[in-house]
């Protein structure tokens, strides 16, 4: 495409008024280097209204695997990023991505994370989570997941879920080749630990993950999660 970009973010979207413009805004020093594309899926709240006109909005039935999916297959960018609407990016994230898929064995990988409250609570929550997806490979979606375009179509994009898509996006990009955790750091929101309770959280989003490992099913472990933001 003569319009093409080299980076495609793409944020999935429902009920996202009072971040999606914050969410944009942020993205916005680099609007002539980078494609943006907000997937909205049935948002009742105005969410689309609410984009800024030079990014492309697009509906998809609502669920994030589908709707990230569904912005992936309109992307132009050899690289998809895959933002949530309270992730924020790190001003420098292009060069760290540069400097990382100069690897041409490098197919893809998330950023490090931090969640944006202050207090002990959240540091080892943010430490937690960075050295999970250091041991592991395993990057959550608050760490915002890239992918080589070509990569990302290969193993077929997100697994069709209702949850957990994130973990297995991760699974299938270390089957095809080499991974990695950028430095970032991602900011992330800390509403659901505000919302619900910081050990409640904690403890809800072990107990699904420990689940999954047992063999629920997505199906369920959603019911479990619901959307709690």
């Amino acid at each position: 495409m003569a319009n093409s970009k080299p980076v495609s973010i793409i944020i999935p979207t429902f009920n996202e008024a009072w971040t999606v413009r914050d969410t944009i805004e942020h993205l916005r020093p680099f609007s002539g280097v980078v494609e943006v594309i907000v997937v909205d899926g049935g948002s009742d709240d105005g969410t689309p209204d609410l984009v800024e006109s030079e990014v492309r909005v697009i509906t998809a039935p609502r669920g994030r695997a589908v709707q990230m999916n569904a912005g992936a297959q309109i992307a132009s960018g050899n690289v998809l990023l895959f933002l949530h609407s309270d992730t924020r990016l790190p001003q420098n994230f292009l060069d760290q991505l540069n400097l990382a898929l100069a690897d041409s064995s490098l197919v893809g990988g998330a950023f490090k994370m931090k969640i944006d409250q202050p207090g002990l609570f959240f540091y080892l929550a943010s430490v937690g989570s960075n050295l999970r997806a250091l041991s592991t490979g395993i990057y959550f979606g608050d760490q915002a997941i890239f992918a080589r375009r070509d990569v990302f179509i290969k193993i077929g994009g997100f697994p069709p879920i209702e949850l957990m898509e994130d973990w297995e996006i991760s699974r299938k990009m270390q089957q095809v080749g080499k991974t990695t955790l950028l430095p970032g750091p991602v900011r992330t929101s800390a509403r659901r630990w505000l919302i619900h309770g910081k050990w409640k959280t904690a403890w809800l989003m072990h107990k699904i993950k420990t689940l999954y490992l047992l063999g629920a099913s997505p199906a369920d472990l959603k019911k479990m999660y619901a959307d709690r933001r």
